[in-house]
């Protein structure tokens, strides 16, 4: 309840910090995570719309805030990537944010679950080795998303983009997988490739049609192409890994193209 009270404190003092204290407007807010909540602005002469995100306020210990920081010190570092452009940063009250720019397009949950669009293998394959490709420049440059679900791969007009990088991390080289189950959150190359396996099933989900009442394994209801279904277990570390992004956009571009069935 306490918390509740001071983020939406926490609110009105953004809103008035946007009005008073930057070149923008305030349109409306985007959505809110564990951690942060975002806010759709526009630049009030240029018109160009912007992002601001900002720590909420159950999250103000340290921890939280440097966690914060260091996802905005991240997407500095990215620039080069299809991501969002880090434009400023500051305090509002206690609370950091950092302002980027606004990426105009959709997500893959959107396009699956809003817009009704569906994917074929084809599809499917295409559209994973573009996202491949840009998880292998983020492993070249020592950091793994950790959370490419998703809500966190848009589509837009000049392609692919990775949004909110609350979980990324560095790399860590000493990382052991050994005995690791779920490889998800792991600071390691095969976190992100484990998210792309399950990103792959959504996409493939979106042309299954249930043909049994009985819940069955998603090997048994896809029904794929043995190679591309060995291949996806190994992304899901099913089968023997993949070590890392390169290896992976390698095998896939591999597959021969399969014939829709």
């Amino acid at each position: 309840m306490i918390f509740y009270f001071l983020e939406s404190k926490y609110r009105k003092r953004t809103e008035h910090y946007i009005q008073q204290y930057t070149d923008y407007e305030l349109i409306t807010i985007l959505g809110e995570g564990s951690y942060g909540v975002a806010y759709l602005l526009q630049h009030r002469k240029t018109k160009e719309q912007a992002v601001l995100k900002r720590l909420k306020a159950n999250q103000l210990k340290p921890t939280s805030k440097q966690r914060f920081i260091q996802e905005m010190t991240l997407l500095q570092e990215l620039q080069h990537l299809p991501v969002p452009k880090f434009i400023a940063s500051g305090f509002i009250g206690d609370a950091p944010y950092f302002l980027m720019s606004f990426v105009d397009g959709y997500t893959f949950e959107k396009a699956i679950f809003e817009q009704q669009q569906t994917y074929s293998i084809n599809d499917t394959i295409s559209i994973t080795k573009d996202l491949l490709y840009f998880v292998q420049q983020l492993h070249e440059k020592n950091i793994v998303h950790r959370d490419l679900r998703i809500p966190n791969v848009l589509v837009a007009d000049d392609g692919l983009h990775i949004i909110d990088f609350g979980l990324a991390t560095n790399i860590d080289a000493y990382f052991n997988l050994h005995g690791v189950k779920n490889p998800k959150k792991a600071p390691h190359p095969v976190s992100d490739l484990y998210a792309v396996g399950h990103f792959m099933l959504f996409l493939l989900y979106s042309i299954y049609e249930p043909q049994a009442k009985k819940s069955t394994t998603w090997q048994q209801e896809l029904q794929l192409p043995v190679a591309l279904q060995h291949y996806i277990e190994r992304l899901l570390t099913i089968k023997t890994p993949f070590q890392n992004a390169s290896e992976a956009l390698q095998a896939l571009q591999q597959l021969r193209v399969y014939s829709e069935h």
